[in-house]
């Protein structure tokens, strides 16, 4: 949202960027009320969630995705069939698909390039198997396309959570090993099992056999992984992450190579860099 806005905003159609702010601010409101904080929402843990959906969470949700649906197709309507917004995106920041593999484009910026790559189709994980979504696509990798690409991504994205929040079960959210999970605050707070455990779990950490591991997830930039080696104390030897936009930030001088000083942002837009992403 922020991206397709701010591209329309760097070429002139402020209306666009004030969409995708509204949009945004929606989300980031329902975000809010169920993790306690906008953006860092530190919600995922070792074996689960931190809490579970509060009372008409849901609801507010659905409702949340009809307004934000309206939003959508007003910057569609805004931007996608403008002239002065095809001429200022179409073949600038192009990259061909084998140049944009070479570089280890992921995500969006890949899947504009015409390569149908999705972890979440590829190598499915949680319940992305049981989802039905499609991966859009460009041909031509160039600003346009990302910028396409993305805004058809916000219509898959409406299906997957609808079909989420249909199937979500009903149950625990965490598991109940307290060698993994921190125990209920009324059993820290009431008995010396839940102090202990508490305890030793700040302190130790979790105890991981000896070895490593490779995980990775579909982002908003692409395929966002971690390296994880254990040796088998409660904090890891080595961990690295593999941020999507790194590789992607790193062909930006390809990408602009032979264009107009006033293309630079609306690509450097396009790409959608997250500095503390990228930063390693």
């Amino acid at each position: 949202l922020t991206l397709v806005g701010a591209m329309g905003l760097e070429l002139g159609a402020f209306t666009a960027f004030l969409y995708g702010i509204e949009a945004r601010e929606l989300i980031w409101d329902r975000i809010s009320e169920l993790t306690g904080a906008r953006v860092t929402t530190s919600f995922g843990r070792p074996g689960g969630l931190e809490r579970d959906m509060p009372q008409g969470w849901t609801e507010k949700v659905l409702q949340t995705l009809d307004r934000v649906t309206e939003l959508r197709d007003e910057i569609d309507a805004l931007l996608s069939r403008n002239r002065i917004f095809i001429d200022r995106t179409k073949g600038t920041g192009a990259i061909s698909k084998e140049d944009a593999l070479d570089w280890g484009f992921t995500g969006p910026c890949l899947r504009a390039c015409g390569v149908p790559y999705d972890v979440r189709k590829a190598h499915p994980y949680l319940v992305y198997d049981r989802l039905d979504f499609d991966i859009p696509v460009g041909s031509a990798g160039d600003n346009y396309d990302r910028f396409a690409v993305r805004l058809e991504e916000m219509k898959q994205s409406d299906k997957i959570i609808r079909q989420a929040i249909a199937q979500c079960p009903a149950g625990p959210v965490i598991v109940g090993d307290w060698r993994i999970a921190l125990p209920p605050k009324p059993e820290v707070y009431s008995t010396i099992e839940g102090v202990m455990a508490h305890f030793k779990l700040i302190m130790e950490g979790v105890q991981v056999p000896p070895g490593e591991a490779y995980a990775y997830s579909e982002g908003a930039n692409g395929e966002l992984a971690f390296y994880v080696v254990s040796d088998g104390s409660g904090r890891p030897y080595k961990c690295h992450h593999r941020a999507p936009g790194f590789a992607i930030l790193s062909a930006i001088p390809q990408l602009i190579e032979g264009g107009l000083i006033a293309d630079l942002v609306p690509t450097f837009d396009s790409i959608n860099m997250i500095g503390g992403e990228v930063e390693q």
